[in-house]
């Protein structure tokens, strides 16, 4: 009995310490205010400073910089793939606001990225980086 309780005991530490919401890097998130509907996904990866995700139709890319809670996303690089008018409109809205990003904040499995007008998207954290790599 105490082998399983250790065994357990183990494992619920284990997963506790892959659940690291004190930095966004080398985390996945969705984007949960996206315009008309759209899925819209982030990731962070820390070994290179690079950005990363689907845009709704397209796939995009990107370098950041962080110093404090100050986020810059450089210019975004994406796929060219045509969609449905409403989804581009969202995937237009989202990539032109990604270099205006200003802040950053996380709260809990929250990531919020903030522009100096306040105007922030909101996003929640779906698991490792690499998950996105995938899609």
């Amino acid at each position: 009995m105490k082998k399983i309780v250790y065994v357990l005991s183990l494992l619920f530490i284990l997963s506790a310490c892959g659940n690291d919401n004190t930095t966004f890097v080398d985390n996945a998130y969705k984007l949960r205010n996206a315009k008309n509907g759209a899925d819209i996904t982030l990731g962070f990866d820390g070994e290179e400073s690079r950005y990363f995700g689907r845009a709704a139709i397209n796939r995009y890319f990107g370098t950041y910089k962080t110093e404090g809670n100050k986020l810059d996303l450089g210019a975004a690089g994406s796929t060219m793939m045509a969609g449905p008018e409403p989804l581009l409109a969202a995937e237009r809205y989202y990539l032109e606001f990604l270099p205006q990003v200003k802040t950053y904040r996380l709260d809990g499995n929250l990531l919020i990225l903030s522009k100096a007008n306040g105007e922030s998207l909101i996003f929640e954290r779906t698991g490792k980086a690499s998950s996105l790599n995938k899609e």
